[in-house]
């Protein structure tokens, strides 16, 4: 078994652009209306799509499951786990003592980044680490705490010899997507997934040809329409609501692993560009 897990919605919309005609629809009424599905038979979901019983069997089998009574239990495991996924909230007393509350911070982080594990898609990450590893130059891009993310990213990767930048002035998002190419890469960072500044540079961006990752908190939202692949972390909801610890930890985990992706595939050559960026900042 792999030790990262497929989540069952962001496998579908990895594979969205083979599926035929018939099998978008199946594909989108799942989407629309997954608890309905756990209640239906084969023959009902074909008969409410309007379609043969043996297309939502090509589906089912296009997305990896030997049929459609297998691909149900999924979606069943998938709904329950997505109810119990992002319920991160500590409940902090009054008479709380810090040793106490460590102790919830850290539990947290620990459900956060199992959340997170358990939603990555292995050959999403892979494309995601083709992609960095051969992109001419490469754009993060976030507003607020995914800044912190966006920045950390394009130290790690500038270390490795990289093109890479990392802005927040949502103007300057417009601007550097407007002008980007094919050879290019833009990773959206908004938890919410429906930052506008950041959806709209994905979004310009996608009309120039260039590639597109989002890193976000759901694979249903605005962000998710105009990325070409879509990396998902396990935080939702917050430490007295704001949450920056436990949100930042789960970005930065998936920005690690692309990282050391990245720099597994040329392992030689990344460690003579980090060795020489490191002594350039020692001369300063």
């Amino acid at each position: 078994m792999n030790v990262l897990h497929n989540n069952l919605f962001n496998k579908m919309n990895s594979l969205k652009k083979s599926f035929t005609n018939s099998e978008k629809k199946v594909f989108e009424y799942i989407e629309k209306n997954p608890e309905n599905i756990i209640h239906m038979n084969i023959r009902d979901i074909s008969n409410e799509i309007k379609i043969g019983e043996t297309t939502v069997i090509r589906f089912c089998k296009k997305i990896g499951f030997k049929g459609y009574h297998d691909f149900k239990i999924s979606l069943i495991g998938n709904i329950s786990r997505r109810k119990e996924l992002n319920n991160h909230k500590i409940e902090i007393l009054s008479d709380e003592n810090y040793n106490a509350l460590a102790e919830k911070i850290y539990n947290n982080s620990f459900n956060v980044l199992k959340d997170t594990l358990s939603l990555i898609n292995n050959n999403t990450l892979d494309e995601c680490i083709n992609l960095i590893s051969y992109s001419k130059h490469i754009e993060f891009i976030g507003i607020g705490y995914s800044n912190l993310t966006a920045q950390d990213a394009k130290y790690k990767f500038l270390r490795i010899g990289k093109s890479v930048a990392a802005h927040s002035d949502p103007h300057l998002f417009k601007m550097l997507s407007s002008i980007s190419n094919k050879n290019d890469l833009i990773v959206g960072i908004s938890q919410s997934g429906e930052t506008k500044e950041v959806v709209d540079a994905l979004k310009n961006a996608k009309k120039r040809g260039t590639k597109t990752i989002a890193i976000t908190n759901n694979d249903n939202t605005e962000i998710t329409k105009y990325a070409d692949y879509i990396l998902i972390n396990g935080f939702k909801d917050k430490i007295f609501e704001t949450g920056s610890f436990s949100e930042r930890i789960s970005q930065l985990f998936i920005i690690e692993l692309l990282y050391l992706g990245v720099l597994s595939r040329n392992k030689s050559k990344s460690t003579k560009l980090k060795k020489l960026t490191i002594k350039a900042v020692k001369w300063l």
